[in-house]
């Protein structure tokens, strides 16, 4: 039993490192204006993206694959959304 828990925690923070992938390329572009904000948010939506995938049926190899790339596109767009709300909010260009 301790041995699954161990491996949904591993997979979890997989899906959460996916997930912080595209915050770490905002936090280069827009030079660390509103990426902190979105460190959160871009864990989070990585563990939602990645644990979409298992949720609909999806397992295997190849499962593991798309919940891999789901977690990444689901951080990309959380960070995206959030430094543009952030951008916006301080009066800067998107």
């Amino acid at each position: 039993m301790p041995w699954n828990l161990l491996g949904h925690l591993g997979l979890l923070s997989l899906w959460a490192a996916c997930g912080l992938l595209p915050w770490c390329a905002a936090l280069l572009v827009s030079r660390g204006r509103g990426a902190l904000a979105s460190l959160p948010l871009a864990a989070f939506a990585g563990i939602a993206g990645g644990a979409l995938v298992p949720a609909i049926g999806a397992d295997g190899g190849i499962g593991f694959a798309v919940s891999l790339a789901t977690a990444v596109a689901g951080g990309a767009v959380a960070v995206t959304i959030a430094v543009r709300r952030a951008s916006r909010s301080q009066g800067q260009p998107s």
